[in-house]
């Protein structure tokens, strides 16, 4: 469930914080190329400009309460996209629930390797936000349907040889996750059918990812919706065999998510082949690889890809030390992560918004007005995420008595959501300023922060807490509230450092 330049950027950061220039002739060829043409265009932004091509109407913003409504213009639509996505996740999971919790177990051991293996597309997804975004605040319609493009075709290509490689490996990958003998069987059926709809996934993911950085955040929502209800419907008839349907259990709910995603790149795709839209493409459109925008997309998406591949690694293997704790453990440790990521939608919707809007205002040259984004976003998002915290403290039992009713696997999952009801002020403050410095491109300060967080945090000190020390799921969600303690002090001396100003130089 990812984000994250183009004229001017000039710096990336050694680990040592120092900024090191970088060969941006292509990326300053490209846009004086695009400048001479977008003068004499249909496309030129002037004071006689169709609204779609004009640049955002964010960038006039004076005041605060000025501001706060252009990140909630941008969020509130992130917000319910985000917030079904999660819902029906978590539906997903008791209607998988209801089997026992070897379902549970079996789509969790699932979930992981296709997060991290999704996780190679972020760089894509991430380069393809924060170009579409600066080049939406210049006004540069062209460039920013170009690297849409140049985008598109990248991720099918990789989705085919993800698909290709992935469903005969399925087994093998469930295996290596650790999975009890009742898992292994539903958990490989599971993955194949997900590595089978690997194009349709990506394929949304940085179509989506184009029109958010444009500032459009309710096309993707729609799709996301109809997707939702299809996926839920889809559970129904194929998890129990209703309607004359076979009844496939665990594989049902693979194909009903996999048809889901489906619906939701075909939707998406059609958005962007309106041309009423910032972003159009059409089949008319030349798709010729253009080698200097497909670098400028990964001078800032592949830190950002290495810095998910560093989570989504240390996530597997997290999984894979709670895994052997046996199946009851690991069923309440997937019921915490679900209802945690739906603890989280709100700041996911925050950081999408700030994420674009800083990129937007680099682009237009107002720094201060990224940083005063920034700081309206935190202080939203920390007001938020504390009543979060709140509920999951006093109320997370019952949070867990709808996945499941099995007394040891509520009492586990009940402990671990109050120790992650205290991280949720960290986790708020963290998630708006990693999406502040990804939208400026400060990606591989990121990735730093994530390394030194998931693998120096969470896993050393989970495995230190949860093996060691015997305390089991206790131990491992403590180093997971560590673990988000340290990435926000690290954000917050980066931002406030302002070295990610530099980059946009």
């Amino acid at each position: 469930m990812s984000l994250f330049e183009a004229k001017g950027l000039r710096g990336v950061f050694a680990p040592n914080g120092e900024c090191n220039n970088i060969d941006d002739s292509g990326i300053n060829e490209t846009y004086e190329n695009e400048e001479t043409k977008l003068n004499n265009s249909d496309f030129a932004v002037s004071s006689s400009s169709s609204s779609k091509d004009a640049a955002p109407s964010f960038l006039q913003a004076q005041t605060s309460a000025e501001i706060r409504r252009a990140i909630l213009k941008l969020a509130l639509p992130a917000l319910v996209e985000f917030g079904l996505m999660m819902l029906v996740q978590m539906i997903d999971m008791i209607q998988v629930g209801v089997l026992g919790p070897w379902a549970i177990a079996a789509t969790g051991l699932a979930a992981q390797p296709t997060m991290l293996i999704f996780s190679v597309f972020s760089a894509l997804v991430v380069g393809t936000t924060a170009l579409v975004a600066r080049a939406a605040g210049a006004g540069d319609r062209d460039y920013a349907c170009r690297v849409t493009r140049q985008s598109f075709v990248i991720v099918l290509i990789m989705g085919a040889v993800i698909t290709a490689v992935g469903i005969p490996a399925s087994g093998s990958i469930i295996r290596l996750m650790g999975a009890d003998v009742d898992t292994i069987a539903p958990g490989t059926i599971y993955l194949q059918i997900i590595m089978a709809g690997t194009i349709f996934t990506v394929g949304n993911m940085v179509l989506a990812a184009s029109l958010r950085g444009a500032g459009d955040m309710v096309t993707p929502m729609i799709s996301n919706m109809v997707a939702n209800i299809v996926n839920l419907f889809g559970n129904w008839v194929l998890i129990n065999g209703k309607l004359g349907f076979p009844r496939w259990e665990v594989a049902g709910a693979a194909v009903a998510t996999s048809l889901s995603r489906m619906i939701a790149f075909i939707i998406t795709l059609h958005a962007v082949y309106r041309r009423d839209k910032f972003i159009h493409i059409s089949v008319h459109d030349s798709y010729r690889i253009e080698p200097n925008i497909i670098r400028d997309v990964l001078d800032i998406g592949i830190p950002a890809a290495v810095e998910q591949l560093i989570m989504r690694g240390g996530a597997l293997l997290f999984a894979r030390l709670i895994a052997g704790f046996g199946t009851i453990m690991f069923a309440a440790h997937q019921i915490a992560i679900n209802i945690e990521g739906l603890g989280l939608v709100p700041v996911m919707a925050f950081q999408m918004a700030t994420t674009t809007l800083v990129g937007q205002g680099l682009g237009a040259n107002k720094s201060e007005l990224s940083e005063e984004v920034t700081h309206q976003s935190t202080i939203i998002s920390v007001c938020v995420m504390s009543l979060v915290g709140l509920i999951f403290f006093s109320f997370g039992k019952y949070a867990i008595e709808i996945f499941t009713r099995d007394a040891q696997v509520m009492s586990m999952g009940a402990s671990a959501l109050k120790i992650l009801a205290i991280s949720q002020p960290f986790t708020a403050v963290y998630f708006i300023l990693a999406g502040a410095l990804r939208g400026a491109g400060d990606t591989k300060y990121t990735m730093y922060i994530s390394a030194i967080g998931v693998w120096g945090i969470r896993l050393v000190l989970g495995y230190l807490l949860a093996d060691v020390l015997e305390m089991a799921l206790i131990g491992a969600w403590i180093a997971v509230a560590a673990d988000m303690l340290v990435r926000m002090l690290l954000a917050i001396k980066r931002f406030s450092g302002g070295q990610w100003k530099q980059a946009m130089a």
